[in-house]
């Protein structure tokens, strides 16, 4: 009678044995589903080791400059003007431009529709501008430059170049060879890729609005490449 009790007993503890057992081996399968769901997921956890990100300063920026560009600005089917302007931009920070002051030449060509009108003496009256067939001579503009994205690139995967992108908000005046000068205001784009630490070439594009008595808000593009010098102290 004192042997039976004694394999009951054995009996009993073999199960709990095996219970424990299958118990972990579940427990295991569970928490391992449940990390790979999250992985699967993208969440983190305290295990996890943190993501590497390089971030890299940028290692050109211009305090002050000069600024030489050659354009083209198209007035109306009549004119066309090649411009050339030279400006001085200071940063107050890498993200923000002055140009201080800019002055464009426009060299105006007649298109041919407008020779072929005049040589048959066809009366031929502008909508703005008072009826004149004109077109601007000068720019005088100042405004501000915001550079919020800053690239490098690999090119011809050889060689690393570093350029960045602004939005231009300017204001000033066009100066008509007739009427005379209109207040104006300019937004635009403007591209600049970094040749060295004291030298650059530029891209822009820019839209200069009018008021005119007879046509309301008026717009002449202007787009064009430059070549942008650093001056003075200041970082590299």
């Amino acid at each position: 009678m004192l042997h039976r009790p004694s394999s009951v007993t054995f009996i009993r503890s073999s199960s709990l044995r095996a219970f424990c057992a299958l118990a972990v081996v579940l427990f295991s399968l569970v928490g391992q589903a449940a990390d790979d769901l999250e992985f699967d997921k993208g969440n983190r956890t305290v295990y996890d080791l943190p993501e590497p990100v390089a971030i890299q300063g940028r290692k050109y920026q211009m305090s002050q400059s000069l600024l030489v560009t050659a354009g083209y600005l198209p007035s109306d089917s009549f004119n066309k003007g090649f411009t050339i302007t030279a400006g001085y931009k200071l940063a107050f920070t890498p993200y923000l431009t002055w140009e201080i002051l800019s002055f464009g030449y426009i060299i105006n060509r007649e298109t041919q529709l407008k020779k072929d009108l005049l040589a048959l003496n066809v009366g031929v009256q502008n909508i703005g501008l008072g009826g004149v067939l004109d077109y601007p001579r000068q720019i005088y503009m100042t405004g501000l430059h915001y550079s919020p994205m800053y690239s490098k690139s690999l090119l011809f995967n050889s060689k690393l170049v570093y350029s960045e992108t602004s939005v231009f908000l300017g204001t000033g005046t066009l100066n008509f060879n007739q009427v005379g000068h209109k207040p104006m205001l300019a937004p635009g784009v403007t591209w600049r890729m970094y040749m060295g630490p004291r030298s650059a070439v530029t891209a822009y594009f820019r839209d200069y609005f009018y008021m005119d008595d007879n046509t309301g808000i008026t717009g002449i593009i202007d787009f064009g490449l430059g070549f942008e010098f650093k001056f003075g102290g200041g970082p590299s």
